[in-house]
């Protein structure tokens, strides 16, 4: 399988603005739509909730974990078949704020593998549906920020310092690119999460150290719209990339950094490949420069 054809599973994925777009959020303060500025604090940092408290006997989490998931900011691009279930179970596990970008409105194919969405909801802006139903299962004390539009440089930059993770699981190499590059750029760990038939892949980004996604991908590779895709799939790769995401939050170990995770639903077969940073690759060269690094 070439990695050009590894996309995840929204669709839809229109480059003209959305009919509804969610407000932006005002310096120093809150939008019309409740939308908090990235600087702004909201109720975060809660001590867990007893609805964690199974989760809290897994040793590498505790109730110290807890407390780092519930002060925790997570930055995702699209929510759709891949990265709702991923969402979803970030919200599950008490995850403090989530703030996703999704462009769209609703399509009744969508319905087959989007749990997030409202099959009422056909032919509305699909983010506020998400956050509808991330808002209903997440403890009291979370925090869910939708935007109605995809992701643009400006948007990455304003919320990267503001966050503790960015995952990618957009169905575009330019949008994960984009959000990959920004991470490595502030220094924030990044999962990239993507599925193509029955076939998916999960790496994970060291904030500073190992190879980046552009070290992989240099350029976005040519994309196809109307991608074979089952939720089965979907879901099963952003759930193995929403556990990763869990356990860097909570500041456990190990983490399979700089690693390929190759995964064949078929054939019921995992591969794990090392990655090796590129030396042509900008954005390392950019960021090493930045922090005064050489490597």
């Amino acid at each position: 399988m070439r990695i050009e054809s590894m996309h995840t599973s929204s669709s839809d994925t229109r480059t003209s603005q959305p009919a509804h777009t969610s407000p932006r959020p005002q310096p120093g303060g809150v939008s019309s739509a409740g939308i908090a500025d990235p600087g702004r604090d909201p109720a975060r940092g809660t001590l867990p909730f007893p609805r964690h408290r199974r989760q809290q006997l897994l040793g590498w989490l505790g109730q110290a974990g807890q407390r780092k998931l519930a002060a925790s900011t997570v930055l995702i691009t699209r929510v759709g078949g891949l990265g709702g279930p991923l969402a979803q179970s970030l919200a599950l596990a008490g995850v403090g704020r989530i703030v996703f970008f999704h462009e769209g409105d609703l399509i009744e194919e969508d319905l087959h593998r989007m749990v997030l969405m409202d099959p009422d909801g056909i032919g509305q802006p699909r983010a506020p549906q998400a956050r509808a139903s991330l808002q209903r299962i997440a403890h009291p004390a979370a925090c869910i920020q939708a935007f109605s539009t995809r992701i643009t440089p400006e948007d990455a930059e304003r919320w990267m310092p503001a966050v503790d993770l960015a995952i990618g699981a957009a169905p575009t190499y330019e949008e994960r690119l984009l959000l990959g590059d920004t991470a490595r750029k502030h220094g924030k760990p990044f999962v990239d999460a993507a599925m193509y038939d029955d076939e998916a892949q999960i790496l994970c980004v060291h904030p500073a150290d190992g190879p980046c996604l552009r070290c992989l991908v240099p350029e976005p590779p040519q994309w196809r719209a109307d991608f074979p895709v089952l939720a089965a799939v979907s879901a099963t790769i952003g759930n193995l990339a929403a556990y990763h995401s869990i356990r860097i939050l909570a500041g456990a170990q190990p983490i399979p950094w700089g690693e390929l995770i190759h995964m064949d639903m078929e054939r019921m077969s995992l591969k794990k490949t090392r990655l090796t940073r590129s030396p042509a690759c900008g954005t390392c060269a950019e960021s090493a420069t930045m922090n005064g690094r050489s490597r």
